[in-house]
């Protein structure tokens, strides 16, 4: 190693180099391999119902009506499965991959423009790589990453055209992207405008008088012109008034109102050790805002100003908000890493008892994980896959390196713990998904949705009457179908039932009747599903039974 450190300590930048060659391999490695799981079968069967039934404005979700949320990531996923002429899981989740790089790109822009490009990349790491992203959200089809991209842009936005003084410019960008925001997540995304603004014009810029301008009214003017058309459009297919609360009631119920006061008080203990937690090991970092003159050092720099001061104001939204979880943190976490890894770099040198504290810790957790990478071969689960012996011997090379470089080169130490991460999410994606894989629940739905479509081939399947069929298991029989998994009695139902339909009915429903079984399998909760066809003169004359 001795030979290589100067090498390496005149050239900063190497870190950042093969940080970026390890992208690849680390986000996009068995990224398909995991069946749907979470709110990723909602997504991604809305989506391909907008595509199936032909209406792209009105939602539906095994042919109900869908209102939870607009429909800009469901736009999105339709224009990828057309792009790869699939929808396999892998492009379902390839948004959340882009709008990752996108927000590590932004954070290197803006960062490095007014901190230097030191900062810019460690603030860029800080988010890719930071715990709950890298090892769970990195890899699911949902819209909060792309979410997070659009509102720290039109952060970033009021700030970059506040300090050119183009005013008009910053009320119509922000806005334009509020909108955007608002289209992919509904109301919050107008929560965190009124909140920038108010930080900007209020804390940072000083002439709130600014936000009763003619050129605010103009912002406002685009974010109406631009979610009010949507709205104007879809009136046309169906009454906007259970849409509107329903995007209301989506807001509220995360909040104090619709908890119960033990849950609230419970969250409100538990949040800032739940936030810590969830993005490991870049929060540490805040432990060195233990300093004296903190306040100083934020005062001399605006743009630094108005990230800790967005942190700060934005905190409330969701330690106040029991139903708030990791996901919808994305946006509060740009802000408090940039802060983060200012005072972290900016008084390395003074050595103070929080940088000490923390090197130690960071570099003990590094040396602990590269040493337990030995142990692999010998893990029955890790033992099976393919090429164990000398993926975990290189997983072992790699992470010792980084955590070599991190304790002999303290200048780049940032830049070699993110490279560190990266390295950990490729021994993640040979070991840990494929072992997960076995042990999943949704493995054994998913196989069994499957059987279902192809037993099927080209017939539609339908749900008889209330049948519970979870979404998963909706999503990969109308992939393999081609067609919506309509219930037998909704009123959305396009014509009366095909003859050749196949049905999916729980137990309780076949009490009586005459049918031919094709499949039968469990989902969750225990509930078993028939595949069945039933006579025509059964169907029709005992359908409410």
């Amino acid at each position: 190693m001795a030979p290589v450190l100067p090498w390496l300590r005149a050239r900063p930048w190497v870190p950042a180099v093969l940080a970026l060659l390890m992208l690849p391999p680390a986000l996009l490695l068995n990224l398909g391999l995991l069946p749907l799981i979470a709110d990723e079968p909602i997504r991604a069967l809305v989506a391909l119902e907008l595509k199936l039934h032909g209406n792209f404005f009105v939602s539906t979700l095994q042919g109900e009506y869908y209102f939870n949320k607009p429909p800009l990531f469901n736009w999105l996923l339709l224009g990828f499965f057309r792009l790869f002429g699939s929808v396999e899981e892998w492009v379902i989740r390839l948004p959340t991959v882009l709008a990752l790089l996108g927000m590590g790109a932004s954070l290197y822009y803006f960062v490095s423009r007014r901190l230097g490009r030191m900062l810019g990349v460690a603030a860029a790491l800080a988010f890719v790589t930071s715990g709950r992203m890298l090892f769970y959200d990195s890899f699911l089809g949902l819209i909060d990453t792309l979410h997070a991209l659009v509102t720290y842009l039109g952060f970033m936005a009021v700030f970059e055209l506040g300090a050119r003084r183009r005013w008009a410019a910053l009320f119509v960008v922000s806005y334009a992207l509020t909108a955007v925001g608002f289209l992919l997540k509904g109301l919050p995304s107008l929560v965190f405008q009124g909140v920038a603004l108010g930080v900007y014009f209020g804390l940072v810029d000083g002439h709130w008088r600014r936000l009763l301008s003619g050129a605010h009214a103009l912002g406002l003017g685009v974010l109406l012109g631009l979610a009010g058309g949507y709205f104007a459009v879809y009136s046309h297919f169906h009454p906007l008034h259970d849409y509107l609360a329903t995007l209301l009631d989506q807001s509220t119920q995360r909040t104090v109102a619709a908890h119960a006061w033990r849950e609230s008080l419970a969250h409100l203990v538990k949040f800032p050790f739940d936030f810590i937690s969830d993005f490991l090991p870049w929060t540490l970092l805040l432990l060195c805002l233990v300093r004296p003159g903190w306040r100083q050092v934020l005062r001399g720099r605006p743009f630094l100003r108005y990230n800790a001061l967005l942190f700060v104001a934005l905190t409330p939204v969701f330690w106040l908000s029991p139903g708030t979880i990791p996901r919808y943190l994305f946006v509060l976490t740009p802000l408090g890493f940039t802060v983060a890894v200012y005072f972290y770099q900016q008084f390395r040198a003074e050595s103070r008892w929080p940088h000490r504290v923390l090197d130690t810790v960071l570099l003990t957790a590094m040396a602990l994980v590269s040493l337990s990478l030995v142990a692999v071969p010998w893990i029955p689960a890790a033992a099976v896959q393919p090429g164990v012996a000398w993926k975990s011997g290189l997983g072992v090379l790699a992470l010792a390196g980084c955590t070599l470089a991190f304790w002999y080169l303290p200048a780049q130490r940032l830049a070699w713990l993110g490279l560190f991460l990266l390295c950990m999410r490729v021994v993640f994606n040979w070991f840990v998904l494929p072992a997960r894989l076995l042990t999943r629940d949704e493995t054994p739905y998913r196989t069994a949705a499957i059987r279902v479509a192809q037993i099927a081939g080209s017939a539609p399947v339908y749900k008889l009457a209330d049948t519970h069929v979870d979404n998963d298991e909706a999503f990969y029989i109308t992939r393999g179908t081609g067609h919506i998994v309509y219930s037998s009695t909704s009123p959305l139902l396009p014509a009366a039932p095909a003859k050749n339909a196949f049905y999916l009915a729980e137990d309780r429903y076949l009490t009586g009747r005459r049918y031919r079984q094709y499949y039968e399998f469990v989902i969750d909760r225990g509930i078993r599903l028939h595949l069945v066809k039933f006579d025509q003169s059964d169907l029709f004359s005992s359908s409410n039974r």
